[in-house]
């Protein structure tokens, strides 16, 4: 029946169709691979460039110390505020908001540095996670082309069932 849908609407033959068909999707992942392993490769190139960074906990103390200064500065300028002249207090406590502005700063930019952190350690596990992945599939691969039997000739000398009695055998006498 294909062959006459074959020849009346003059297509190829459906064998050359199925062939083209399987040999594409094989190229197709042999250069995604490659494209994978030289991304990767670059990826471990740039983590080996980069020195480590050092001095991340001075930085978060540095700004604790910081925070913590502003609102003492903060809380002095209130008291300052509370007893001068209502002419002068506006200054006063203008200045006192600010150390507060600054105080928060000093504790979000120290969050944001975490987070960044943490940021960066997920990108890490994903990047380590596609890695194995990519291993995980070049090993299959390989398996399935390391498949194929070897033909050559031989003799059986002795089946299972012998080989197990004739150890069993030794292993009594020892």
């Amino acid at each position: 029946m294909t062959k006459k849908l074959e020849e009346v609407f003059n297509l190829p033959p459906i064998d050359d169709m199925l062939e083209d068909e399987t040999e594409a999707p094989k190229e197709e992942k042999i250069t995604d691979i490659v494209e994978l392993q030289d991304a990767l490769s670059q990826a471990d190139k740039i983590d080996r460039a980069l020195a480590p960074v050092k001095g991340l906990e001075q930085l978060d103390s540095d700004m604790d110390d910081y925070a913590q200064q502003a609102i003492s500065a903060f809380q002095d300028l209130m008291d300052l505020g509370n007893n001068v002249e209502d002419r002068h207090a506006a200054p006063v406590f203008d200045s006192a908001a600010k150390m507060m502005q600054n105080a928060l700063a000093a504790k979000q930019a120290k969050m944001d540095k975490k987070l960044k952190v943490i940021q960066m350690q997920m990108q890490k596990e994903k990047l380590e996670l596609e890695k194995r992945k990519l291993e995980f599939q070049i090993q299959k691969s390989e398996q399935k082309e390391d498949d194929t039997p070897i033909e050559g000739n031989g003799e059986v000398l002795m089946d299972r069932n012998e080989l197990i009695n004739s150890i069993m055998q030794q292993m009594k006498k020892d």
